[in-house]
C-alpha cells in the first residue's frame, strides 16, 4: 500500500522528462497507430477524388500565416498531392499576406514529385488584400482579381486558365484558413455564386463550422492536424502519395501524450483515494 501512497508524490521532472520522451519518440521512429477518417473528411476526400482529370481546376485558399503551419500546412500538401496525383488542375490564392510564401513553398515541393508544370497543372495567384472585394471579383471574372499570376503572366496566356472565368467554371472552392475567412467564403462564393466549397480549419475552430455542414454549405471538412492526417492516409491508402506523412507523425506524438496524460491522472487518483482512505483508520 505503501507504493500506492507514493503515486501521489512522484517528481514532477520525472513526468516532465515522460511527456518530453512522448512527444520525441513518435517524431523519430515511424509508429503505424490506426487512423480511421471521420465522414466529414470523406466527404471532401470523395468530392476531389470525383472531379474529372484534366479538366476544370479547383481553387485553394491558403489563408494562414505560418503560427498555424503544424496543423495547417500538411493539410494543404496533402490536398494539392492528392490532386496532382489524379491530374487534377489547382489554382492557389491567398489572402493572407503571410500565406503566399507558404503556399508557393508547398508548390514548389510537391509539383516535381508528380511532374507537375506551371500554367498546365496548376496556377499560383498568390496575396491579393480585400476580402470580400477579392471574392466577389472572381465571381464575376478571375480577371477583375487577379489579371495576372503571381509571376507576372498575364491569366489568358496559360493553358489552364482558358475557358474558366468564375465560380461557375471551377467545380470546388477549398478554403484552407486559421481564422473566420473561410465563413466569407461560403458566404460569397457559396450563397452568392452557388460554387461548391469545402474547408479545413485548425482543430479549435472545428465546431464554427459543423452548423455550415448541417446545412450542405460546406461539402466536407479538413480538422486540424487530425484531418490533415486523415487527408495523408487516405492518399497512402489510394496509391496517391508516398511521401512522409508529417500530420501524421504528429498527431501519434499528440495521441502518445494524451494516453500517457490519462495514465498519470488515474495512477494520482489511486493514490490520493489510498491515502485518504489510511488517513480514515487512523
Amino acid at each position: 500500500m505503501k507504493i500506492l501512497e507514493n503515486l501521489t508524490k512522484i517528481n514532477r521532472r520525472y513526468i516532465f522528462l515522460l511527456v518530453a520522451l512522448a512527444v520525441i519518440f513518435p517524431l523519430v521512429i515511424p509508429m503505424k497507430l490506426p487512423t480511421l477518417p471521420g465522414k466529414y473528411t470523406i466527404k471532401l476526400y470523395d468530392f476531389i477524388d470525383k472531379i474529372p482529370p484534366q479538366n476544370q481546376p479547383i481553387l485553394i485558399a491558403a489563408d494562414y500565416s505560418p503560427s498555424m503551419m503544424p496543423e495547417l500546412q500538411p493539410m494543404l500538401e496533402a490536398v494539392i498531392r492528392h490532386c496532382f496525383a489524379k491530374k487534377i488542375r489547382i489554382a492557389i490564392l491567398t489572402l493572407d499576406p503571410n500565406g503566399a510564401a507558404l503556399s508557393e513553398t508547398a508548390l514548389q515541393k510537391i509539383a516535381p514529385e508528380y511532374g507537375a508544370q506551371n500554367g498546365r497543372d496548376y496556377v499560383f495567384l498568390g496575396f491579393k488584400p480585400g476580402y470580400s472585394i477579392v471574392m466577389m471579383s472572381i465571381g464575376e471574372n478571375f480577371r477583375q482579381a487577379f489579371p495576372t499570376d503571381f509571376y507576372g503572366t498575364p491569366l489568358d496566356s496559360l493553358p489552364m486558365m482558358a475557358g474558366v472565368r468564375n465560380y461557375a467554371d471551377v467545380p470546388l472552392v477549398v478554403s484552407i484558413a486559421g481564422s473566420a475567412v473561410t465563413q466569407s467564403w461560403i458566404l460569397y462564393a457559396h450563397t452568392r455564386y452557388h460554387a461548391n466549397v469545402g474547408a479545413g480549419c485548425t482543430a479549435v475552430s472545428t465546431a464554427d463550422y459543423y452548423p455550415f455542414l448541417q446545412a450542405g454549405q460546406l461539402v466536407g471538412l479538413l480538422n486540424g492536424m487530425k484531418g490533415a492526417s486523415e487527408y495523408e492516409y487516405l492518399n497512402q491508402k489510394n496509391g496517391y502519395s508516398s511521401a512522409a506523412p508529417v500530420a501524421t507523425k504528429g498527431m501519434n506524438a499528440v495521441s502518445i501524450v494524451h494516453l500517457l496524460l490519462m495514465l498519470f491522472i488515474i495512477l494520482g487518483n489511486i493514490g490520493y483515494l489510498v491515502t485518504r482512505h489510511n488517513q480514515s483508520k487512523k
